[in-house]
Order: structure tokens, then C-alpha cells, then sequence
């Protein structure tokens, strides 16, 4: 899966289940900007394991989430190792 694929999915992700304008997103736009619900954020997460299927580690220091393009680099990261594995 290239980097534009995962970005791409990530974004269909974050657009359908905060309900954002997809053609609003950009890798710069920072989370808490973006006004997303705690239980919408849950939903995405979900949404990226499911559709990457690698477990997202939620209160692991060096997987900041704090812009889009940190998503899309931590996945692209998790999908790597388990590509390796």
C-alpha cells in the first residue's frame, strides 16, 4: 500500500466519522482544530485498525497524535511493522 493509499484512507476515515469536509483535511490541520467528539475519535480509531488492521496504541508516548499528518506517519509506521513481522 503506497503513502498516498494510506493517506487517502485515513482521511475517508476522519471525513466520515467526525462528518468533515473531506477537501477541508490537510496533513498540517492539527486534531483538536478540527473539533472532533471524543466518542467520533474512538469511532476513527476503530475505523483504522479495522481497515489497517494493526492495533492502535492509544496512551503510548511516541505515538502522538496531534495533526493529521502524525496519523497518517504512526500508521504508516504500525502497517510497516507489521509488514516486517
Amino acid at each position: 500500500m503506497t503513502d498516498e493509499e494510506i493517506r487517502d484512507k485515513i482521511f475517508d476515515i476522519f471525513a466520515k466519522e467526525a462528518k468533515l469536509d473531506r477537501d477541508s483535511l490537510t496533513l498540517d490541520a492539527k486534531l483538536e482544530d478540527l473539533d472532533i467528539e471524543s466518542l467520533d475519535m474512538v469511532q476513527i480509531l476503530f475505523g483504522i485498525e479495522e481497515t489497517f488492521d494493526v492495533y492502535v496504541p492509544q496512551d503510548d508516548e511516541s505515538f502522538k497524535l496531534e495533526t493529521m499528518r502524525d496519523v497518517v506517519d504512526g500508521v504508516k509506521d504500525l502497517v510497516a511493522q507489521k509488514e516486517n513481522a
